[in-house]
């Protein structure tokens, strides 16, 4: 899943809880003369905790670009570190094509994390 798609399935989920928040909201006033005191207990705790759900989902929704970026950098710098310890033990052992495409990758991921290391950085000042 891309973080395009990510983005929505997040806001959706926004919208359906703060749509839930509402018509429970709205069912507490004007039904607050029946039902039981445990029922409308029970409802204002689901309240609460969708309250907590809508500010989380917001926050990250706010925030994720930037810490998403930053998780890829990492992913990426754990990935080059890795693949580079793994070349330089097994160099004589592999195959020129295999170590050809491993550099290749290298290459990549070392421009990506330059790349994203240079729009966080840009984002932020």
């Amino acid at each position: 899943m891309d973080n395009n798609e990510q983005k929505e399935r997040q806001v959706e989920n926004l919208v359906n809880l703060v749509e839930k928040h509402t018509r429970t909201e709205r069912h507490l006033e004007q039904y607050s003369h029946i039902g039981s005191e445990e029922g409308k207990d029970r409802a204002r705790e689901k309240q609460d905790i969708r309250e907590g759900e809508i500010d989380k989902l917001k926050n990250k929704i706010v925030s994720d670009n930037n810490e998403s970026k930053i998780e890829q950098v990492q992913n990426l710098t754990d990935n080059y570190k890795g693949a580079q310890i793994y070349m330089e033990e097994n160099y004589e052992k592999m195959p020129e094509e295999r170590l050809r495409n491993m550099e290749e990758r290298q290459q990549h991921r070392k421009e990506q994390i330059e790349n994203l290391s240079e729009n966080i950085y840009n984002e932020q000042n």
